[in-house]
Parts: C-alpha cells; structure tokens; sequence
C-alpha cells in the first residue's frame, strides 16, 4: 500500500513546522510539499543541510518518519 500525504505525511508536519517553514513552502500544502519534496528530504536526513527540524522546534524527525517520507517520494507523492 502506497503512503498518502492525507494519511501519514502530512501529520508529521508539526503547526509550528507549518510556521517556521512558510518562507520556503507551505507544509500543509500537498502541492507544496510535492513541488519541494527532495530538498525537504534533504534537510530531514541530512544530506542537504543541516537536519531539520532544529531542537527548538522538537528535534529531527525519527528515522522511521524519514525512511516513511523518502518512501512516500518513491511511491510516487501520491495525496
């Protein structure tokens, strides 16, 4: 079964990630995160910046949530 925006990704996306972010895109935003969805892999594992989101706003993501976003991009960023 694919991972879905709606269901999985989306609500890994904190209000305040939502906020802190909307100078770059809006996270709520399926289109958004679709259009921005490699650089924000990027900065989730790492490998584009310094890992995101920063300890004020809750710390890095798990690696179970990357590995479920770089999944999601695979399977194509279904909604």
């Amino acid at each position: 079964m694919a991972v879905s925006f709606a269901k999985q990704i989306r609500p890994l996306f904190t209000e305040r990630d939502v906020e802190h972010m909307s100078f770059f895109c809006d996270l709520s935003s399926y289109e958004d995160v679709k259009a921005n969805a490699a650089a924000i892999l990027g900065r989730l594992d790492g490998s584009g910046g310094t890992r995101m989101p920063p300890d004020f706003a809750g710390g890095p993501w798990p690696d179970a949530d990357v590995a479920l976003f770089a999944q999601w991009i695979k399977d194509g960023t279904p909604p």
